[in-house]
């Protein structure tokens, strides 16, 4: 924080007496450049937006959010299974002027009706959220997947590569849990040709975009050691954080097709087999699309918990010296203060890590970096561990009990979407940080000149009192700036956390039987109880069944 006592304040601005022992960064003396000057003194359009923009930084921090709810709390509620709580929330946001989190609060909603079933409000809000979609990655796409210099905060959230691939699956379960197996095909078709022209373009730009450039240019004119400052900051992606498909869609489209003739006969069942067992080796795929004669199959795709979510790490590297400006006949001192810079990171940090002290080159003390206090974001606890399918007839069964396998833990495609938009979004936050807070040291100047010759003008208790407040609001601006700088760590967040399937082959009939999701020590978490599910010759039956405990 800037050290208002650094020196006596009837000394903030003085006659050509400079301030003592001040030492200047490459990045101070720019700036220092820039103002010594009679333009900068007598320029009254320059001062004015300067002291605008300096009285709007205080401004930002009194200005509060027009929701009545923080996101912990909406989280809290989430992970209590109180849904009407997030449904109201939700409907309050969409009732702002505001539309920036149109994708994220309509894929919440359509996703909490499902847990609810109620498919058709569900899938009214999935088509319109895979709409905006469409229209954002065809942005993206005209842009490169460039990044605006505003707070990224600020920006329409337009999804994640693996959001634009699951509100498919989830939607197309709606369908099909409303009977509408076609519709359902259709989803799975949609996703497919997601995947050739968008999730392909956007695996090349990661692997070819290199930030790192930006940022080593910034820490030279700070006279920052590079290599130790990297040791702190996020690292370049891999071709292995790049999300490309999914098994639970590679899943479904199997599924879909051994349920219909008229989707199998379009469909390329062995493609679908060979890119899931290059996702997921260890689950038996092989078993779903071979039936034996005489046969019918019955598999349940069971999804448990609440994806994880990402939150923000703070870099904080400071205190930079204090900055003494001259302009004309005048010395005004800045005192020192700190730069933020940020990114995301999964999972959310949960505790604050020690400071971390990085040497500089050629001048000053060394720079104290640490991880700056910011909302820790609960995680959802996530209990199921196993789940299992237990039929009430179970005498004439080849097994009376089936243990569903792993198919996909969602968690990943979060931890690989946020590391191959950390290092991008730390770049951009470097760039945005030494701009707001240069900006707000040029305004902070403006200001105190201002006040200073209006002492000069007429000396009495409201000038000087005015200089005193202009001072320390210039402090405190100079801070404040820094809390205007917070990582994009939006997401989705009533996505499930992972994906269970199994299911076994039966001879053509009904079947009653309860799915059981359990906890690690056995303990029944909940149980879904299915009555009657027909299984015919040479099909598959599929159930869907869902706990977010």
């Amino acid at each position: 924080m800037t050290n208002l006592n650094y020196q006596p304040f009837q000394k903030m601005v003085s006659h050509r007496e400079p301030a003592p022992n001040i030492v200047v960064s490459k990045a101070q003396a720019i700036l220092c450049q820039d103002l010594d000057s009679d333009h900068f003194l007598h320029n009254s359009t320059k001062r004015k937006l300067s002291f605008l923009f300096f009285i709007s930084i205080i401004s930002i921090g009194l200005i509060s959010c027009g929701s009545t709810m923080s996101l912990p709390e909406y989280l809290g509620s989430l992970d209590s299974g109180d849904y009407t709580t997030c449904t109201n929330f939700i409907d309050e946001k969409n009732a702002e002027k505001s539309k920036s989190d149109r994708i994220r609060d309509n894929f919440d909603d359509a996703m909490i009706k499902r847990y609810q079933k109620d498919y058709d409000s569900s899938l009214k809000s999935m088509n319109q959220t895979d709409r905006l979609m469409d229209d954002a990655v065809t942005e993206s796409l005209t842009r490169g997947f460039a990044s605006t210099f505003i707070n990224d905060n600020a920006a329409e959230y337009k999804g994640s590569p693996y959001e634009y691939i699951y509100i498919n699956i989830f939607n197309a379960l709606n369908y099909y849990n409303k009977g509408d197996i076609e519709e359902a095909a259709v989803e799975v078709r949609r996703l497919n040709e997601k995947q050739r022209k968008y999730l392909n373009k956007y695996g090349e730009w990661i692997k070819n975009d290199d930030p790192k450039v930006e940022i080593s240019s910034t820490y030279k004119m700070l006279s920052l050691d590079t290599n130790s400052v990297y040791k702190n900051t996020p690292k370049k992606p891999t071709e292995a954080d790049i999300f490309r498909d999914s098994a639970t869609a590679r899943y479904l489209s199997i599924a879909f097709a051994m349920m219909d003739d008229s989707v199998n006969n379009s469909w390329n069942i062995n493609a679908d087999t060979r890119t899931f067992k290059a996702l997921n080796p260890a689950f038996d795929i092989d078993s779903l699309s071979n039936i034996s004669d005489g046969k019918g199959r019955l598999d349940i795709l069971a999804f448990s918990g609440l994806i994880g979510r990402r939150g923000e790490r703070r870099i904080i590297i400071g205190p930079f010296p204090g900055i003494q400006f001259p302009t004309k006949d005048h010395f005004v001192y800045i005192p020192p203060f700190d730069l933020e810079f940020v990114y995301p990171e999964f999972p959310a940090p949960q505790e604050i890590h020690k400071p971390y002290v990085a040497p500089v080159i050629g001048w000053g003390p060394s720079f104290t970096i640490y991880p700056g206090k910011n909302e820790i974001l609960p995680m959802s606890p996530n209990s199921v561990d196993s789940i299992k399918i237990i039929f009430e007839d179970g005498n004439s069964l080849p097994q009376k009990e089936v243990l569903l396998s792993l198919l996909e833990d969602f968690n990943y495609a979060v931890r690989q979407d946020v590391n191959t938009k950390a290092l991008n979004a730390y770049s951009r936050s470097v760039k945005r940080s030494m701009v707001k807070k240069f900006t707000a040291v040029a305004g902070a100047t403006a200001s105190l000149l201002m006040a200073e010759n209006a002492i000069r003008k007429q000396e009495n208790i409201l000038t000087v009192g005015l200089y005193a407040g202009a001072y320390l609001s210039a402090a405190k601006a100079i801070d404040q700036v820094d809390k205007t700088e917070t990582a994009d760590i939006r997401q989705v967040y009533a996505l499930p956390a992972q994906a269970f399937a199994g299911g076994i082959e039966l001879t053509p009939g009904k079947y009653s039987f309860k799915v059981q999701f359990l906890s690690k020590n056995g303990n029944i978490i909940k149980e879904e109880f299915y009555k009657d599910v027909e299984v015919k010759y040479g099909k598959t039956t599929l159930v869907e069944a869902s706990c977010q405990k």
